[in-house]
């Protein structure tokens, strides 16, 4: 069975010590959990969530409906998710900081 990188993910939620995988991904931005959610199945998203606090959920959730409206394309969703999931083995990996271009 070909894993998808949301698969990847949501195995190393399932697996890794709790206390680890909070602190991780506290340090990672609204914006690239978000992004990672792109393509999780529902379950899998409440799982992530269960690691993070309310307020971050909430802001989360807020970049969820821009990223919406976004047209993001997948090489850009892959580097984020592929970010978080070395992260997430505990590997150093490379900081993504995004930036919205305005439309004209």
């Amino acid at each position: 069975m070909l894993k998808t990188p949301d698969s990847i993910l949501a195995q190393l939620l399932h697996s890794g010590r709790y206390a680890d995988v909070q602190n991780i991904l506290m340090r990672i931005s609204d914006r690239e959990l978000a992004i990672c959610t792109l393509y999780m199945k529902e379950n899998d998203i409440i799982l992530l969530f269960s690691f993070l606090p309310v307020v971050k959920q909430k802001r989360v959730r807020q970049e969820q409906l821009y990223i919406s409206r976004l047209n993001l394309r997948y090489p850009q969703y892959r580097t984020i998710i592929d970010n978080i999931i070395l992260q997430l083995k505990g590997m150093s990996s490379v900081g993504i900081r995004s930036y919205v271009r305005p439309k004209r």
